[in-house]
This record gives C-alpha cells, sequence and structure tokens, in this order.
C-alpha cells in the first residue's frame, strides 16, 4: 500500500503561486475552519443525517485541496462517498480516521509555520 504524506510544502505553495503569505492564511484557516467541518461530519453521523455528513465531508475535503494533504483528502473523499450512500457503520470509522488525520496535517503545519519556509 503506497504511503501518503501528510501534506507536502512544496505543492503548497506552488499552489500559492510561490506566495508565502498566502500559504500561511489559508493555513492558518485551514486551522480555525476544519474543526468546525470535522464537528459537524461528527453531527450528522450521530443524527444519521447522510446528506449532513456528505455535505460536511465535501466541505472538508475542499479545504483541504490548498494544503496538499492527500492522506486527509482522500479519507474525507471516502466519508463523503459513505454519506451520499448512508453507510453510516463504516462512516465511523472513517470519520475517526478523518479525526486523526486531521490532527496530524495540524501539527505538521504548526511545525512548518514555526519552522519557516526554504529560500
Amino acid at each position: 500500500m503506497e504511503t501518503l504524506a501528510v501534506f507536502v510544502l512544496s505543492e503548497a505553495l506552488d499552489l500559492a503561486d510561490g506566495d508565502q503569505e498566502l500559504f500561511l492564511t489559508l493555513a492558518n484557516l485551514f486551522m480555525q475552519e476544519s474543526p468546525k467541518e470535522l464537528a459537524a461530519a461528527r453531527s450528522a453521523l450521530a443524527r444519521q443525517d447522510a446528506r449532513g455528513l456528505a455535505e460536511a465531508a465535501h466541505k472538508l475535503k475542499g479545504s483541504v485541496l490548498p494544503i496538499c494533504a492527500p492522506r486527509l483528502f482522500e479519507r474525507a473523499q471516502r466519508l463523503e462517498l459513505l454519506g451520499r450512500q448512508g453507510e453510516f457503520a463504516e462512516a465511523a470509522s472513517v470519520c475517526a480516521d478523518v479525526e486523526s488525520c486531521l490532527a496530524e496535517v495540524h501539527a505538521a503545519l504548526r511545525n512548518a509555520i514555526a519552522g519557516g519556509f526554504p529560500s
């Protein structure tokens, strides 16, 4: 099985056209908003609200794109699909994976921001 990176700084900077300030803005926004998106997904899952789960997972998946976090993107995409299918039993496990991946991405982003950027 292929191992995916937590997040790929070089790709994220490329998406921001090399603009470190833009990347920092996007990263900080992601770190503020993604816990809310995860909470919305968890809430929808608890209510067994398939549409709400799919929408929350879709929003999270979209917010991951500029961060270039492939594992989190893949897990959020899977959660969205399970929500659309109303597969709540599997979605609970995937939602836990999303939460774990999200914590890893947040930690990696904090480390990257604290460490500065290569010249």
